[in-house]
């Protein structure tokens, strides 16, 4: 009972605050970006460290700042060089520090800059780019595009979680995640469809018909996917959370990992779209 009080508590301040910042945007969402790209980098570390990968993380960490600095601001010389001389620093030091296999350090630094900093870094480019693709809607377009994708995201987890806790029979992937089934995986694909016919029915989000399915399916599909590829890491670390931060839900990775996952397939979507 008090675990659930906690969620409920951490919900109620959490969501008004995300839904704030993804509709304000500019510098606002950037923050919100960096801090979380930089918590998920921290975790995906550990995770990593349970394998006896030692990250480096303050190149990691610099790295993933001027990566999405640079998704922001644009790709200057100056950001070529602090990339350039990070990733010296980072293949360099291995000869001095003399700790675990520099080979698999040096990935493990590399990994946690893709995940989840450059899959970050594409919903940080479609809140600022989104709107090219939408039809006229006023000058917020790319942040209730954004808004309803996070939305879709929670009716996809709702419908899996409801109709597969009810009706769910067949394993989806047992052995990364034995409760998920087929039946809750299809509901969550109806949930995040429905949330974008939603959100166009109201006017919410003026997208055409194609582009409604196509984003309900992205996110009903890979968002389902993202969640079992960062249960599989943590299955092979050997634990249960991402880390603890955020109290009755565990780490950024955990509740975020559907949209990180989802987040370069609609970047996709969006530069074959326009």
């Amino acid at each position: 009972m008090k675990e659930l009080l906690v969620r409920i508590a951490v919900a109620v301040v959490g969501i008004p605050l995300i839904v704030f910042i993804v509709l304000k945007g500019g510098l606002y969402f950037l923050g919100f970006i960096i801090l979380v790209s930089a918590i998920g980098q921290w975790e995906m570390y550990d995770l990593l460290k349970q394998k006896q990968a030692l990250a480096r993380r303050l190149p990691g960490l610099l790295l993933g700042f001027f990566i999405l600095h640079s998704v922001y601001f644009g790709l200057t010389n100056w950001s070529l060089v602090a990339v350039a001389a990070l990733l010296l620093l980072l293949f360099g030091q291995e000869m001095f520090i003399n700790e675990g296999s520099p080979g698999l350090n040096v990935a493990a630094t590399l990994t946690g800059v893709v995940y989840p900093v450059l899959f970050f870094s594409a919903l940080l480019f479609l809140r600022q780019s989104a709107g090219d693709i939408l039809p006229e809607q006023g000058d917020n377009a790319s942040g209730y595009f954004v808004l309803t994708i996070m939305v879709s995201v929670w009716g996809c987890d709702t419908f899996a979680y409801f109709f597969g806790k009810q009706f769910g029979k067949h394993r989806l992937f047992e052995r990364v995640s034995p409760k998920k089934s087929i039946e809750g995986a299809v509901a969550g694909i109806s949930g995040s469809i429905l949330v974008f016919f939603l959100a166009g029915w109201t006017g919410l989000v003026a997208i055409p018909l194609s582009l409604t399915v196509a984003s309900g399916l992205i996110v009903g599909i890979f968002g389902q996917m993202g969640d079992l590829v960062e249960s599989w890491f943590k299955r092979d670390a050997g634990v249960k959370d991402s880390s603890h931060i955020l109290p009755g839900h565990g780490g950024v990775l955990d509740r975020f990992d559907s949209l990180l996952f989802i987040s370069p397939v609609f970047l996709i979507l969006y530069l074959l779209w326009i």
